[in-house]
Protein backbone atom coordinates (compact mmCIF):
# COMPACT_ATOMS: atom_id res chain seq x y z
CA UNK A 1 0.00 0.00 0.00
CA UNK A 2 1.11 3.42 -1.17
CA UNK A 3 0.93 6.47 1.49
CA UNK A 4 0.81 9.85 -0.13
CA UNK A 5 3.75 11.93 1.34
CA UNK A 6 2.70 15.76 1.02
CA UNK A 7 6.22 17.89 -0.12
CA UNK A 8 6.11 19.56 3.47
CA UNK A 9 6.11 16.78 5.50
CA UNK A 10 8.70 15.49 2.75
CA UNK A 11 10.75 18.63 3.32
CA UNK A 12 10.41 18.91 7.35
CA UNK A 13 11.95 15.14 7.72
CA UNK A 14 15.03 15.83 5.64
CA UNK A 15 15.33 19.37 7.32
CA UNK A 16 14.62 17.99 10.39
CA UNK A 17 17.26 15.35 9.71
CA UNK A 18 19.92 17.70 8.59
CA UNK A 19 19.57 20.14 11.46
CA UNK A 20 20.58 17.35 14.05
CA UNK A 21 23.29 15.57 11.58
CA UNK A 22 25.09 18.99 11.48
CA UNK A 23 24.14 20.18 14.98
CA UNK A 24 22.60 23.24 14.36
CA UNK A 25 20.92 24.45 17.03
CA UNK A 26 17.54 26.21 16.49
CA UNK A 27 13.87 26.33 17.17
CA UNK A 28 11.22 24.75 15.15
CA UNK A 29 10.08 27.95 14.05
CA UNK A 30 13.03 28.40 11.88
CA UNK A 31 12.48 24.41 10.65
CA UNK A 32 9.37 24.49 9.64
CA UNK A 33 10.28 28.08 7.63
CA UNK A 34 13.19 26.33 5.75
CA UNK A 35 10.72 23.34 4.98
CA UNK A 36 8.27 25.73 3.75
CA UNK A 37 10.53 27.39 1.84
CA UNK A 38 11.67 24.69 -0.24
CA UNK A 39 8.09 24.02 -0.82
CA UNK A 40 7.61 27.27 -2.42
CA UNK A 41 10.67 26.89 -4.49
CA UNK A 42 10.05 23.50 -5.47
CA UNK A 43 6.31 23.92 -6.25
CA UNK A 44 6.34 27.25 -7.75
CA UNK A 45 8.51 29.29 -9.75
CA UNK A 46 10.24 32.15 -7.32
CA UNK A 47 13.67 32.68 -9.22
CA UNK A 48 14.11 35.92 -10.10
CA UNK A 49 15.83 36.83 -12.88
CA UNK A 50 16.62 40.49 -12.10
CA UNK A 51 19.84 40.46 -10.22
CA UNK A 52 20.32 41.12 -6.41
CA UNK A 53 21.70 44.15 -5.91
CA UNK A 54 18.71 45.95 -8.16
CA UNK A 55 15.41 43.97 -6.52
CA UNK A 56 17.32 45.05 -3.15
CA UNK A 57 18.15 48.58 -4.07
CA UNK A 58 14.00 49.19 -5.58
CA UNK A 59 13.14 46.97 -2.10
CA UNK A 60 14.64 50.05 0.02
CA UNK A 61 12.77 52.55 -2.07
CA UNK A 62 9.42 51.15 -1.51
CA UNK A 63 6.62 51.52 1.43
CA UNK A 64 7.11 49.49 4.74
CA UNK A 65 4.98 46.37 3.91
CA UNK A 66 6.54 45.94 0.10
CA UNK A 67 10.04 46.41 1.44
CA UNK A 68 9.86 43.37 3.54
CA UNK A 69 8.27 41.27 1.20
CA UNK A 70 11.03 42.03 -1.50
CA UNK A 71 13.67 41.92 1.54
CA UNK A 72 12.15 38.36 3.00
CA UNK A 73 12.29 37.03 -0.95
CA UNK A 74 15.53 38.26 -2.04
CA UNK A 75 17.05 36.22 1.48
CA UNK A 76 15.04 33.39 0.71
CA UNK A 77 16.52 33.40 -2.63
CA UNK A 78 19.77 33.86 -1.52
CA UNK A 79 19.68 30.79 0.71
CA UNK A 80 18.23 28.56 -1.56
CA UNK A 81 20.61 29.57 -4.55
CA UNK A 82 23.54 29.32 -1.78
CA UNK A 83 21.73 25.49 -0.56
CA UNK A 84 21.01 23.70 -3.77
CA UNK A 85 22.81 25.70 -6.31
CA UNK A 86 26.13 27.00 -4.75
CA UNK A 87 28.42 24.83 -7.57
CA UNK A 88 26.45 26.74 -10.38
CA UNK A 89 28.07 29.96 -8.87
CA UNK A 90 31.53 29.08 -9.19
CA UNK A 91 33.77 31.19 -11.47
CA UNK A 92 30.61 33.66 -11.86
CA UNK A 93 30.78 37.07 -11.59
CA UNK A 94 27.90 36.94 -8.69
CA UNK A 95 29.92 34.35 -6.71
CA UNK A 96 28.46 32.14 -3.47
CA UNK A 97 29.97 35.14 -1.04
CA UNK A 98 27.91 37.63 -2.99
CA UNK A 99 24.33 35.41 -2.65
CA UNK A 100 25.61 34.58 1.26
CA UNK A 101 26.09 38.19 1.81
CA UNK A 102 22.71 39.35 0.51
CA UNK A 103 20.95 36.90 2.41
CA UNK A 104 22.33 38.09 5.56
CA UNK A 105 21.84 41.60 4.85
CA UNK A 106 18.22 40.80 3.67
CA UNK A 107 17.32 38.59 7.09
CA UNK A 108 18.58 41.56 8.71
CA UNK A 109 16.95 44.19 7.51
CA UNK A 110 13.22 42.17 7.65
CA UNK A 111 14.31 41.24 11.60
CA UNK A 112 15.18 44.94 12.02
CA UNK A 113 11.97 46.25 10.65
CA UNK A 114 10.30 43.58 12.79
CA UNK A 115 11.41 44.23 15.88
CA UNK A 116 8.97 47.28 16.36
CA UNK A 117 5.83 45.25 16.33
CA UNK A 118 6.55 41.13 15.77
CA UNK A 119 8.88 39.72 18.30
CA UNK A 120 8.44 36.37 17.06
CA UNK A 121 9.16 37.53 13.60
CA UNK A 122 12.28 39.62 14.90
CA UNK A 123 14.06 37.00 16.56
CA UNK A 124 13.22 34.15 13.38
CA UNK A 125 14.95 36.61 10.81
CA UNK A 126 17.71 37.55 13.02
CA UNK A 127 18.38 33.80 13.50
CA UNK A 128 18.40 33.06 9.62
CA UNK A 129 20.73 36.06 9.54
CA UNK A 130 23.12 34.94 12.57
CA UNK A 131 23.05 31.42 11.30
CA UNK A 132 22.74 31.70 7.16
CA UNK A 133 26.05 29.78 6.76
CA UNK A 134 24.36 26.38 8.96
CA UNK A 135 21.11 26.82 6.97
CA UNK A 136 23.01 26.67 4.17
CA UNK A 137 24.57 23.65 5.15
CA UNK A 138 21.65 22.53 5.74
CA UNK A 139 19.50 22.82 2.66
CA UNK A 140 22.72 22.04 0.68
CA UNK A 141 22.36 18.64 2.74
CA UNK A 142 18.71 18.15 1.78
CA UNK A 143 19.66 19.11 -1.79
CA UNK A 144 22.48 16.14 -1.61
CA UNK A 145 19.45 13.58 0.33
CA UNK A 146 17.30 14.72 -2.30
CA UNK A 147 19.28 13.41 -5.24
CA UNK A 148 19.32 17.02 -6.91
CA UNK A 149 22.90 17.64 -6.13
CA UNK A 150 25.34 14.54 -6.13
CA UNK A 151 28.22 14.46 -3.23
CA UNK A 152 30.40 12.21 -5.25
CA UNK A 153 32.85 15.10 -6.80
CA UNK A 154 35.46 15.10 -4.12
CA UNK A 155 37.30 17.93 -6.30
CA UNK A 156 33.65 20.31 -5.83
CA UNK A 157 33.08 19.26 -2.38
CA UNK A 158 36.58 20.55 -1.15
CA UNK A 159 36.43 23.42 -3.37
CA UNK A 160 33.27 24.73 -1.50
CA UNK A 161 35.20 23.88 1.96
CA UNK A 162 37.91 26.08 1.16
CA UNK A 163 35.84 29.43 -0.20
CA UNK A 164 33.35 28.52 2.64
CA UNK A 165 34.72 26.80 5.94
CA UNK A 166 32.07 24.55 5.43
CA UNK A 167 31.32 22.00 8.24
CA UNK A 168 29.04 20.45 6.40
CA UNK A 169 31.60 19.97 3.43
CA UNK A 170 34.03 19.37 6.04
CA UNK A 171 32.29 16.60 7.42
CA UNK A 172 31.37 15.23 4.22
CA UNK A 173 35.19 15.12 2.83
CA UNK A 174 35.99 13.65 6.14
CA UNK A 175 33.53 10.67 5.33
CA UNK A 176 35.20 10.05 2.13
CA UNK A 177 38.77 9.93 4.34
CA UNK A 178 40.36 13.44 3.55
CA UNK A 179 41.39 15.52 6.18
CA UNK A 180 40.40 19.02 5.53
CA UNK A 181 44.03 21.71 6.06
CA UNK A 182 43.53 24.79 7.87
CA UNK A 183 46.20 26.69 6.48
CA UNK A 184 46.18 30.35 7.71
CA UNK A 185 47.47 32.97 5.01
CA UNK A 186 50.45 33.53 7.39
CA UNK A 187 51.73 29.86 6.64
CA UNK A 188 51.44 30.62 2.82
CA UNK A 189 53.53 33.86 2.96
Amino acid sequence: MLTEMKPIEHFKDLVGTAIKRQKVATNELAEFYLSNLLVNFILSERLNPEPLAITYIKALGEGRRIQLQQMRQLGDLSLFTSGFFSDSLKRKVVDLDYYMAMGVSSYSYVAAIHREDNAALAALFSELASKFNAFVDVLTEVSERSRLTSSRDILRIYERWLRTKSKHAERMLRDLGIEPLHVSTKTLQ
